[in-house]
């Protein structure tokens, strides 16, 4: 067609065809049929009108039917077999169907009602979302009955060895591989190059865990009257990394002493690589706090001087004429958890004095903090201060618990103790740590070694 001949125009719809109306009305509460005219959104693309089932004020199917009399009867077929569909429970105005059987609640249902419940009640919500995302890909389409053990192990099977997801954040291709380019991998503020990140068995345990969660819920809710089981594979061996004391002294140090490398970018000294100002010192106060204390990172890097509603609380004050640091791990005004204990302890003598020069003397709010502000996070300068001194990457920020315990095994300390003072169960520090103990053993060691008693007469 010559450019300068003019576009056919679009025929005018009919009036019964611009306006909206309904069909097939039979009560309230029960789906029906809405028109929904033709437009022109504002990118220019026409949308043309369709029939619309609508259920509870949704509009939950198109009909992709137009406008006509033999589309009306199509469209009133497709609203039949809808309702069809609906007439396995009868449908409950107040909310989810209930006591249904397993093969008509869909994992999809069961996967959003869980992600809805949990919104704003846990940390890290989009990570959630993120593994609930995962297994709709591969459950979406499944009721609650397909969940048994062969389909479980299929899931793993599906999963490992795959690309993880979140490689796009470590510069990586969506293959999980480094640019084709040859430049590497993109990660701004990291040192540690990028590696290719595959999902283990560990990882699609996770998903599993959250699968088995979500099902939970659904049947605690009542939304199936049948028993649903998911399968998981077995843990993954618990890492047992700690650091030895001159490992430890070496990390605080360095953080202590780093600084950043600048580029001079123009001038005659343009490509000059020099020093810059300190950037490790909050890295090693979060370092000196984590191994004197055994504490997460994450009350850590929240905790102030000052009580802050929301957050953990570093509480300094004079008893009997001598210095005193309490450490609030639970934040003001939060509930406690239920998986994770969050004692109040006595800072160290060593350590309180440096939390009270850290306030009174630099004037710092929060414990640890960067420009006045408090950390969000201290994974990336962990990470890259690990990778620089070459440490090995077991090494990470829960290693620092790790040896914080140990050091109290290996220093005879009362487990009872310990385990208070950490916030870890007995149970958990025999279990994990018992063996690091310099008596550990001891009294069945002699005996073996040693001679038979004769039995009494």
């Amino acid at each position: 067609m010559p450019d300068d001949a003019p576009k056919p125009r679009r025929p005018r719809p009919s009036r019964a065809a611009a306006k909206p109306r309904t069909l097939g009305k039979t009560g309230r509460g029960n789906p029906y049929l809405m028109w929904r005219p033709g437009r022109t959104d504002a990118d220019g693309v026409v949308r043309d009108g369709r029939w619309w089932i609508v259920h509870k004020g949704r509009q939950v199917r198109s009909t992709s039917r137009g406008h006509g009399k033999d589309a009306e009867r199509q469209a009133l077929e497709a609203l039949d077999e809808y309702t069809a569909s609906l007439a396995v429970v009868a449908p409950d105005a107040s909310g989810p169907r209930k006591n249904r059987a397993a093969a008509d609640v869909m994992i999809a249902e069961v996967l959003d009602r869980y992600l809805a419940a949990k919104s704003g009640k846990i940390a890290r919500h989009d990570e959630l979302a993120q593994r609930v995302l995962t297994l709709l890909e591969w459950w979406g389409e499944r009721s609650l009955e397909d969940v048994d053990s062969v389909s479980c192990a299929a899931y793993v099977d599906s999963r490992v060895g795959t690309a993880w997801k979140a490689h796009a954040r470590a510069g990586l291709d969506r293959d999980g591989n480094e640019r084709a380019d040859g430049a590497g991998p993109v990660r701004r503020g990291h040192s540690r190059p990028a590696k290719a990140r595959i999902v283990t068995e560990g990882g699609a345990r996770r998903e599993l865990e959250d699968l088995h969660a979500a099902i939970n819920v659904a049947i605690e809710d009542g939304l199936t009257r049948e028993m649903v089981k998911v399968t998981l594979p077995a843990k993954s061996e618990a890492r047992d990394r700690w650091l030895t004391k001159a490992e430890a002294a070496r990390l605080v140090r360095a953080a202590w002493r780093k600084r950043e490398i600048q580029t001079i970018h123009r001038g005659e000294r343009k490509g000059e690589r020099i020093e810059g100002r300190r950037v490790g010192r909050h890295l090693a106060r979060y370092l000196l706090v984590a191994l004197r204390t055994g504490t997460r990172s994450g009350p850590i890097c929240a905790a102030s001087f000052i009580p802050e509603v929301g957050r953990p609380w570093m509480e300094l004050r004079v008893e009997d004429g001598k210095r005193v640091a309490l450490f609030h791990r639970k934040a003001l005004g939060a509930a406690a958890k239920k998986n994770k204990r969050q004692p109040t302890v006595r800072m160290p003598d060593a350590l309180t004095a440096h939390l009270w020069r850290w306030h009174h003397v630099l004037g710092q709010r929060y414990v640890v903090e960067w420009n006045g502000l408090p950390v969000g996070s201290t994974k990336r300068s962990f990470a890259n201060l690990v990778h620089e001194l070459g440490l090995g990457e077991d090494v990470v920020r829960h290693s620092l618990r790790h040896t914080a315990v140990t050091w109290g095994v290996q220093a005879g300390t009362d487990l009872w103790e310990l385990s208070g003072y950490v916030g870890m169960t007995v149970e958990m520090i025999e279990r994990r740590y018992g063996h690091h103990a310099t008596d550990h053993m001891e009294e069945a060691r002699a005996a073996m070694g040693g001679r038979r008693r004769k039995r009494a007469a």
